[in-house]
């Protein structure tokens, strides 16, 4: 299965500013005609961190979707950007009033460096056997750290 789409009109469609490579849906996009290995394994790292949060989503939707309905079926695969979302919200409002200096996109630059997906994926995008020695959950342990 192809995973890494290259100079993906999505891509472009979707991602603005400086920003040029996306894990979407446990798809790679990008805008590029070709990506560094550094990139490619950050953003393997968050095709992991989505599947887990299918696995993690996967039994309450489920049960969800028999007692109640099958729209909580949506949960799987949105569980990720979900929790992604509350993450990114929530340390936007921290930065908000914690930041010196408000404006110039800093205290969203913040935010979304703060977000625990992303501390895992950058702080081991350099480390080429990280994907085989990672641990199930690993993102887990960046909660509370900012």
């Amino acid at each position: 299965m192809k995973t890494i789409c290259y100079n993906s009109k999505l891509a472009k469609l979707i991602l603005f500013g400086c920003y040029t490579t996306i894990m979407f849906f446990g798809f790679i996009l990008t805008r590029l005609k070709e990506l560094s290995e550094t990139t490619i394994r950050h953003e393997r790292i968050h095709q992991k961190q989505f599947f887990e949060c299918m696995e993690i989503a996967a039994i309450p939707s489920v049960l969800l979707a028999f007692h109640v309905s099958a729209w909580w079926l949506l949960l799987i695969p949105l569980f990720y950007y979900i929790l992604y979302l509350a993450e990114w919200f929530v340390s936007f409002v921290y930065h908000l009033f914690t930041d010196n200096k408000i404006g110039d996109g800093e205290v969203n630059k913040n935010a979304y460096r703060a977000s625990a997906f992303e501390m895992e994926a950058k702080l081991n995008q350099d480390n080429p056997n990280y994907l085989k020695e990672r641990k199930w959950g690993a993102w887990f342990r960046y909660y509370g750290k900012i």
